[in-house]
């Protein structure tokens, strides 16, 4: 069960001063010049009911607010499935990725940057990560925890792994934590400053890999900063861009930090799936329930104060 309006629970706050000028409006009632001479006679049942006919009001006002917070409980045949899509990170952590990028910062420190910025903003999606040098490590399915992922991606560092970069058995590693996902749509966003360079299974094989399991894959090529012709100096950029074309994704080269976010974000613009996480359309609201009980303790309690528990005026 949950409120739509939340806030009006707030008025359950008035019972209490409710309740005491209820009370404090009661005393002197009967006005006697001395009370000694009935100290000791009985109180009959009436008069110790009357005492508690604020209780009746005091009961409304909680039945009412929770009543205007609108209880609901979603109907379970009426989930939605929320969208999103499956996404695994693939990052190179090879040494050239301390080599300054701008802005004071390493590729890394960059790219722990902006990847964990993507994965924060990322609400329906689940998420893994897979890092590579001369090997590759898998180091998170994909999952909703985005917080502890994040943890992860900003604590990696390069040294993990023995150095060098496999951009193929990254991209193998990547594959095979998506395939066995249920979502519709599922990506791998790999990232690189460097060339192929490691005797395991080539990227141009893990391409095919990815697209006989219908992935998509966004390559990032981290590149160097210049002129004409030497922007993309050391990236195997017409390997990346034939990796994400066989699969139907695309390359993105990145100078900089701000070119850097500037990629993840357009590649944040994806279209989204189904991953089954659900939420309900339809509600019944328990509201009415509420109210009406409060509107039947309000009745109970101007008929039994104007009638059995009626107290003479002063």
């Amino acid at each position: 069960m949950e409120f739509a309006a939340p806030y009006a629970l707030l008025l359950a706050a008035l019972v209490a001063p409710l309740a005491w000028l209820a009370l404090r409006g009661r005393r002197g009632s009967l006005p006697l010049p001395s009370v000694e001479g009935l100290r000791g006679l009985p109180v009959g049942l009436r008069i110790r009911a009357a005492r508690y006919l604020p209780v009746l009001l005091a009961g409304a006002v909680v039945l009412l607010a929770v009543g205007l917070a609108r209880p609901q409980i979603g109907e379970a045949n009426a989930r939605v499935p929320a969208q999103g899509i499956d996404i695994v990170l693939a990052l190179d952590l090879s040494s050239s990725m301390t080599t300054p990028f701008g802005q004071g910062k390493t590729r890394l420190q960059a790219t722990r940057e902006v990847a964990g910025q993507f994965v924060s903003e990322r609400k329906d999606d689940r998420i893994g990560l897979v890092v590579f040098e001369f090997q590759a490590l898998a180091f998170s399915a994909p999952t909703l925890d985005h917080k502890a992922l994040g943890t992860i991606i900003a604590t990696i560092d390069t040294g993990i792994l023995p150095d060098g970069t496999a951009i193929g058995l990254g991209l193998a590693e990547s594959v095979n934590l998506l395939r066995d996902s249920t979502a519709a749509s599922r990506v791998v966003i790999l990232l690189t400053d460097g060339e192929h360079n490691a005797p395991s299974i080539s990227p141009e094989d893990a391409a095919k890999l990815a697209t006989a399991f219908q992935i998509r894959v966004y390559t990032v090529g981290l590149v160097e900063q210049g002129g004409p012709g030497s922007g993309e100096r050391g990236v195997d950029s017409r390997g990346l861009k034939n990796i994400a074309e066989s699969t139907g994704g695309r390359f993105f080269p990145a100078s900089d930090p701000g070119t850097l976010k500037a990629v993840y974000d357009e590649i944040g613009r994806l279209e989204t799936s189904a991953v089954g996480r659900d939420r309900f359309e339809r509600f019944t609201e328990l509201g009415p329930w509420f109210l009406g009980g409060a509107a039947v303790l309000v009745v109970a309690y101007l008929v039994l104060a104007g009638t059995w528990l009626r107290v003479a005026p002063a």
